[in-house]
């Protein structure tokens, strides 16, 4: 399925701002049922399992750091911190030595997750996360971690948790960053 990314710019009074679409060519539509629609969203491989989407709190985080610290539980868990580099290290650093840095918009701009295992890893620093594994993403407040975890939806991720307090709830509260 090819569709294309349009960014509208609009103007409402003094504000301006970008919104995404997504335009698909005519002749691609009519192959489209909604059965095919919803497999799509659902998940990138067509399959009628869909993602695992939970959200969780900083008891839960704190668990999951915990095996991921010391290799120890069931689940394969890969952390992600979606913050942007200077936004981490100018104010709080990571939450721990095992979290894995991915900025949000190179994840969308670079297709992190639909990249191949070797780009992927020459690209970040880090092995690309296999399908089978439990993604966790983390940001400052939750909203862009929400955003990376849709995104590995869609491209083929099941087990998906997202960590809505962030940065802000882990280190006890908001920060201004200089």
């Amino acid at each position: 399925l090819l569709s294309l990314l349009i960014y509208v710019s609009s103007i409402s009074g003094a504000l301006s701002f970008n919104r995404p679409y997504f335009v698909t060519p005519r002749h691609m539509l009519a192959k489209l049922s909604s059965d095919n629609l919803q497999k799509m969203f659902l998940s990138s491989d067509g399959s009628d399992e869909p993602p695992t989407l939970t959200n969780i709190d900083k008891a839960e985080m704190t668990e999951i750091l915990s095996h991921v610290d010391n290799g120890t539980g069931d689940e394969n868990y890969v952390v992600i911190d979606v913050r942007g580099e200077p936004e981490i290290m100018m104010g709080t650093g990571t939450m721990s030595e095992k979290v894995h840095i991915l900025p949000l918009p190179q994840i969308t701009m670079m297709a992190a997750f639909d990249m191949d295992e070797k780009s992927f890893e020459a690209q970040f620093n880090f092995p690309k996360p296999s399908v089978e594994d439990t993604l966790v993403f983390t940001c400052k407040m939750g909203g862009r971690s929400q955003q990376a975890a849709q995104i590995a939806a869609t491209s083929g991720y099941k087990n998906i948790i997202n960590y809505t307090g962030g940065a802000d709830d882990w280190f006890g509260g908001e920060f201004v960053y200089t």
